[in-house]
């Protein structure tokens, strides 16, 4: 699919990025510089040589753009878009190094129109060469440094798809190569693909007697029965009637979690679980969660209920003695104590006294969190009540503690254990930032509070034995990083991924890092109501840049892809949902005014209408959010509106619907401004970048059976109108399938409200 990234390279990963030219909007000359340009990846297909001999002035395309003289073609609306190839790239086929944005829109010395007339095509890439030994490292070590050569140079291999030369200005080169894309860290191969991706079966690595653990919802009898005993023993007081789920009950709903919920929130060792190492409480939790996935709501929700009444429980249970010695004797600070040197900040946590008890506990809030967060509107007053508790919990686990950035010695098991905790303290932090960005409440934990180091790499991860492990381990460039340095580093727009590779699971935490950063910066300018209320052009840049780093690392991630249904798993796409996030959320102050805790689709639609959200002028900025909004439409449009309608639930997260809410809100207030310019002055009035994305969405909605519908306008106003209406129309039928969480379903109803009201403009 498309994603535009921002990657201006470097040979030094210390050296900062360029700041943006300051321009004025009229000057066009400074477009989709930055703007993400990120490869898609089937998994059919290997990459073959990964490495990328770059040059200052290259780029990748799918097809040639040609530039399209707007102004001079009055209907470009009903025609000009049938022959035009400037973005047919948008429609490639899927092959694996496929380019859909041209990173030279990422250079921030030429306008997009610029770039769109000095694109050629070269060949398409050969077929793949027979496939090396399997097992080679997660992050082979090709030569990640950049090669600033010559802007004469153009590489010769093939499967860097489509490489471009542009003669840049002297200055431009030197202040900011392009290059075909960032160095790729992704094996070589079909089967150094295969060797890193999840297993089509959980046993393929696993000697005989470990297959029982090797399937998380794979139960045996005797299991069942011993877990049915304890969840009896538990249950006997709970005041509401509950059946336990027979065994192949049970084990169809652990499936539906790890099946479709577990990769969204990696916290949990699948090749190692067990029905006794997870304990009632979480099993509880996770089949709650994977009702929901087999379509079983009411028993979801019954499961969930208990599983809510035992954590709390287990937890009360933890902490009585701590209370309990408070009724014993007054404390020593008010003189009377009985024990004057005690002191209860002499004893240990009693969650963290519990051990991986303790931690199963927290997952299992984390689990129930997620579930209600986005689930039935009666469900959200338990989701933000428990964001507190889970903040609480995590803070005594240690997520501020600073970890040890050398990688020390230890066996799989202690691996195993470190990462798991590392990682849930993670999802946690994850999971507070997408309740601030759905509901706009503060996260419970602030960026200057985690201490850790990002999670380690997918491979490592998913190793079946430990035999596997050790050989990823010791064989990884995915070293240990701390977060905070990482974040300093991008906020800086300094590039993160020379150094070492990062997980996709890192990303994905770092992206939510930067998010946070402009809540908090939008929070401290004072109340939404204050004329003067926006960001500064400084930080706008600021933030530019750190997102440019970013998307190089996301570029430079093995498991980095844009196919929803991708065996990579999905964290390299959710990252995307997030990073259109950001930028829409740095051009316009959405998060007060969409009123998701509502759930009513009338109200979450008046957002779109009221003129209440406050978005920056027409500007290169604005244009780049544009751009994003526009390849996030593009997602659903190659793939095909109906079949993401039906398959959405399977492969989509949440926060993908959370994302295309804002680009659909963002993309239909500029064609709406776009439309009053054009009606007061004439398409001349608009500048040759609005031209160029114009002409884009015009191509995207030619794709669909909406196209008629740009052919019965009257004028170019109009047309440019019914372009937001049908922008409209097709996120909101992406949304009309069943879905698992009623949070999607309201955002797909809230769409089709918007797209009625735009209709009968």
């Amino acid at each position: 699919m498309t994603l535009s990234t921002y990657m201006p390279p470097s040979g030094e990963a210390s050296r900062p990025h360029t700041p943006l030219p300051v321009l004025q909007e009229e000057e066009a000359v400074d477009v989709m510089d930055s703007i993400p340009e990120q490869r898609i990846e089937m998994e059919d297909r290997p990459e073959v040589n990964s490495e990328r001999p770059p040059t200052p002035a290259e780029t990748t395309a799918g097809l040639e753009l040609e530039s399209s003289d707007l102004s001079a073609t009055p209907s470009f609306l009903l025609g000009a878009a049938d022959g035009l190839q400037a973005f047919e790239f948008i429609w490639n086929d899927f092959p694996i190094d496929d380019q859909p944005l041209p990173t030279t829109f990422l250079n921030t010395d030429l306008s997009l129109v610029d770039i769109s007339q000095q694109h050629v095509p070269l060949p398409s890439p050969p077929p793949p060469p027979p496939p090396p030994p399997p097992h080679p490292p997660a992050f082979p070590q090709a030569d990640r440094q950049l090669d600033i050569g010559s802007s004469r140079e153009i590489p010769t291999d093939p499967n860097l798809n489509i490489p471009i030369n542009i003669n840049l200005p002297q200055e431009t080169s030197q202040t900011r190569p392009v290059v075909s894309r960032l160095p790729s860290l992704e094996p070589s191969s079909t089967s150094r693909l295969n060797a890193l991706e999840p297993t089509a079966s959980y046993q393929q690595y696993l000697a005989p007697g470990q297959i029982s653990s090797s399937c998380p919802w794979r139960i045996l009898p005797e299991e069942y029965q011993a877990l049915a005993q304890r969840v009896a023993s538990l249950t006997s007081t709970i005041p509401h009637p509950f059946n336990f789920p027979s065994r192949h009950t049970l084990s169809r709903y652990l499936e539906g979690y790890f099946r479709g919920f577990h990769a969204h929130m990696p916290m949990l060792h699948a090749a190692t679980l067990t029905l006794e190492r997870l304990g009632p409480e979480l099993t509880l939790a996770l089949a709650a969660v994977g009702a929901l996935y087999r379509f079983e709501h009411a028993k979801g929700i019954e499961l969930y209920r208990v599983a809510k009444v035992l954590i709390n429980r287990r937890l009360d249970q933890f902490y009585e003695g701590t209370v309990s010695r408070l009724t014993g004797s007054s404390p020593g600070f008010t003189g009377f104590s009985s024990i004057p040197n005690e002191s209860q900040h002499d004893q240990p946590s009693p969650i963290l006294s519990q051990g991986q008890r303790g931690l199963r506990l927290l997952q299992g809030l984390l689990v129930l969190m997620a579930m209600t967060s986005w689930g039935e509107k009666a469900l959200v007053r338990d989701a933000l009540s428990m964001a507190s508790q889970v903040a609480t919990l995590v803070r005594e686990f240690g997520i501020g503690e600073h970890e040890d950035t050398v990688m020390r010695d230890m066996s799989w098991e202690e691996w195993i254990l470190a990462e798991e905790k590392r990682r849930t303290l993670f999802v946690a932090y994850v999971l507070f930032s997408l309740q601030c960005a759905a509901f706009n409440v503060p996260p419970m934990i602030l960026n200057q509070e985690v201490g850790l180091n990002l999670p380690s790499c997918d491979s490592e991860w998913k190793a079946q034995t430990a035999l596997e492990w050790s050989d990823l381990h010791n064989s990884i460039t995915c070293q240990p990083r701390s977060f905070q340095h990482t974040v300093e580093k991008l906020l800086q727009g300094i590039s993160v991924h020379y150094e070492d590779g990062i997980s996709a699971f890192g990303n994905y935490v770092l992206i939510h890092g930067i998010f946070l950063q402009i809540f908090y910066a939008r929070n401290a300018l004072g109340p939404v109501s204050d004329p003067g209320s926006s960001l500064s052009e400084e930080f706008i840049k600021k933030m530019e840049a750190a997102l440019r780093a970013w998307q190089e690392s996301w570029e430079a991630t093995h498991e980095s892809t844009l196919d929803p249904s991708s065996p990579k798993g999905p964290m390299g796409f959710n990252s995307t949902a997030l990073l259109r996030l950001v930028y829409i959320r740095l051009n316009a102050n959405t998060g007060p005014y969409r009123q998701l805790f509502t759930r009513d689709p009338t109200v979450i639609a008046r957002a779109f209408t009221d003129g209440k959200i406050r978005v920056c002028n027409r500007s290169p900025h604005l244009d780049r959010a544009i751009l994003q909004c526009i390849h996030a439409l593009s997602i659903p449009v190659r793939v095909g509106i109906a079949f993401v309608a039906r398959t959405l639930t399977l492969n989509w997260s949440f926060q993908h619907a959370l994302s295309n809410l804002e680009c659909a809100f963002l993309m239909t207030y500029w064609l709406r401004s776009l439309a009053l310019c054009v009606e007061s002055s004439g398409l001349s009035a608009l500048r040759p970048d609005e031209q160029k994305l114009l002409d884009m969405v015009v191509a995207l909605i030619r794709e669909t059976e909406l196209a008629d519908l740009l052919d019965s306008a009257r004028d170019h106003a109009s047309q440019i109108r019914r372009l937001a209406a049908c922008v409209a129309r097709l996120w909101a039928e992406t949304f009309k399938g069943f879905q698992v969480f009623e949070i999607v379903y309201i955002v797909g109803q809230s769409l089709s409200v918007v797209a009625d009201a735009l209709q009968q403009e």
